[in-house]
């Protein structure tokens, strides 16, 4: 093989291959059609839990979460995966937008916007894309009764945002401010010019008319937010010129230069392809007003990030791109329950609207596949790959409540587990699907004893539905038994298990152990990776197309390869040694290329 072989992995946030088919065969995705047709593809089986760290994390190391998982934002360190092989044969790899549980590790690879998963805004965050009114009292959103997700608080399941901010009077103008996370807000000026308005920010000014973008508007000198150049760009939502009301987005400001560990060129991508935005206003949620703008800013963000890959790619002398998008994951969060027969939610008359969204996700996808392959040489491996699909919720549950009901878990007055007082615990960066015995209250003697029951307490979890008793839990093993499952190693749990079809970690109001959700979701860590319904799945899938790579299609296999089999054709298409790695080569290879 040549020396210059290079990888460019689009990874898409849950995927699904069943909505894939759908949508190939209604015409609507011809670049992922062309995958199929002149490439490799295979349905891909995630690990527990099936959520986007573990398994991206696996994807990209090639090894399984045993090896290679050490918790959210803890990246493996010395286990030989990928990216360590690529650093000790001499070959790049750029990490941008990618879970910050995987970043790179050589002094000249390049690690640019991880995705934030901590508290508060990420460090290269300076203000937060938002939307700026004149009528507040509109934009008040109702806080959800319920908590899905993990760790059960401050989740993003409901994709909900509270980035709504007043736009005031001023004599025969308006002013808006970009709130700074860490400065002074700058303020903008909003004069109306005939239907339209004149904006002023910073020194700079641009005439807006109604559905119209401005050009990036720079953020420098005195008005330059933390001392960092940036800039941010407007939409004119809506505008009366008869009452003065206003509604404008505004884009998130970043300064990514700082934290990427190469200033330099980073600074050369933003000069060559524009700001880099993480986040868009608005969510892509079809009941919330000027939803269609996170497709707008999700185009500028997909766009940005194949042309980011075919700079370093072709110019910078990287041999693995590696990125996620996240939009598609969205369109799933809010969309999915409505469109899936097998959802409690499911409504005929609005299946088509609810549909249509994801529908648009997916176009956006395919078309970012048609640039990237347009912009790929012939040395080039394309890979589009998700980690995970979706399928819609019927239950929450409450874990701590459940232990606390076998006097394993001690929770305080407000129903928080307090872990120092319990036998028992769940770690929020290990994903929420592993339960740890307190050694530090449990006698060694006596370890055994609560593992043993804490299988218990997880295999006798039933609930009554309209239509039968169904099982909480699908599986649960001790640590001693989880290996073919992929996990070993000091960092497991002591007890593994998945939640069945349906049934999603989470809390409510009414301190439920176990209740029926309260507002249409979907959502995929919790769940046994198997989980599936006729219209969709928790499967992930992979298309490869171009150097080294042969005509294969796995999608209806039922021996499926596991995420960690992606880093090993990986490492074998690179020509890097294999021994460390735990997946196994995917069909899709050329042999006769190596």
């Amino acid at each position: 093989m040549s020396e210059s072989k290079k990888i460019l992995l689009l990874g898409v946030d849950g995927l699904i291959p069943e909505l894939v088919e759908r949508f190939c065969a209604e015409g609507v995705l011809p670049n992922m059609q062309r995958l199929i047709e002149e490439g490799g593809s295979t349905r891909l089986l995630p690990y527990i839990s099936t959520w986007g760290d573990t398994n991206f994390v696996t994807l990209l190391t090639g090894q399984a979460p045993g090896t290679s998982w050490v918790g959210q934002r803890q990246p493996p360190r010395d286990t030989q995966h990928l990216l360590e092989l690529m650093r000790d044969a001499g070959k790049r790899a750029a990490l941008v937008h990618f879970p910050e549980s995987l970043t790179p590790v050589g002094e000249r690879d390049l690690c640019l916007a991880p995705f934030w998963s901590g508290k508060g805004p990420a460090p290269m965050e300076l203000a937060p894309a938002c939307l700026h009114t004149t009528r507040l009292a509109n934009w008040q959103v109702d806080e959800p009764t319920e908590a899905l997700g993990w760790p059960p608080t401050g989740t993003l399941a409901h994709h909900q945002k509270h980035n709504r901010y007043a736009i005031e009077r001023n004599g025969e103008s308006f002013v808006a401010h970009i709130p700074a996370h860490r400065g002074v807000p700058v303020a903008v000026t909003l004069q109306a010019e005939g239907q339209g308005l004149r904006l002023t920010v910073a020194g700079s000014e641009a005439s807006l008319d109604v559905d119209e973008w401005s050009d990036w508007l720079a953020l420098e000198g005195d008005h330059a937010l933390e001392g960092k150049p940036a800039a941010v760009r407007f939409k004119l939502l809506s505008f009366d010129p008869a009452t003065g009301d206003i509604d404008l987005l505004q884009s998130q400001v970043t300064a990514p230069a700082g934290d990427s560990g190469r200033p330099g060129l980073t600074r050369r991508l933003i000069a060559r392809h524009g700001p880099f935005i993480s986040k868009w206003a608005v969510s892509a949620d079809p009941d919330s007003r000027y939803f269609e703008t996170s497709f707008e800013e999700g185009r500028y963000q997909l766009e940005w990030l194949v042309d980011s890959a075919l700079t370093l790619l072709g110019d910078e002398g990287f041999s693995l791109f590696a990125t996620v998008f996240r939009l598609n994951d969205e369109t799933h969060h809010t969309s999915l329950a409505q469109c899936d027969p097998a959802s409690i939610f499911y409504d005929r008359e609005d299946h088509a609207r609810y549909l249509a969204v994801i529908r648009q996700s997916y176009r956006l996808l395919d078309e970012a596949v048609g640039r990237a392959l347009a912009g790929c040489d012939e040395h080039t491996t394309f890979v589009l790959a998700s980690d995970h699909g979706d399928v819609p919720n019927s239950h929450l549950c409450d874990i701590h409540r459940r232990l606390a009901a076998f006097d394993l878990c001690t929770l305080d007055d407000a129903g928080r587990p307090d872990p120092s007082r319990s036998r028992a615990f769940l770690k929020d960066e290990r994903g929420g699907l592993e339960i740890f015995v307190n050694r530090d209250l449990v006698p060694h003697s006596e370890i055994e004893g609560v593992k043993t029951h804490i299988l218990k307490a997880l295999n006798t979890w039933y609930v009554d539905t309209e239509s039968s008793e169904r099982n909480v839990v699908a599986l649960a093993v001790k640590r001693e038994d989880a290996a073919p499952l992929g996990y070993w190693g000091e960092a497991m749990g002591d007890i593994l298990f998945a939640y069945a079809q349906g049934f999603v970690w989470g809390s409510n109001a009414c301190g439920d152990t176990v209740a029926p959700v309260t507002a249409p979701g979907a959502n995929h860590g919790p769940q046994v990776p198997t989980a599936r319904t006729a219209f969709a799945s928790n499967l992930g899938v992979a298309f490869f197309h171009g150097a080294g790579i042969r005509h294969y299609e796995g999608l209806d296999t039922n021996a499926l390869p596991r995420m960690d089999s992606v880093g090993m054709t990986f490492a074998r298409l690179l020509e890097l040694a294999t021994e460390t790695l735990d997946g196994k080569l995917l069909a899709v290879l050329n042999e006769r290329n190596f």
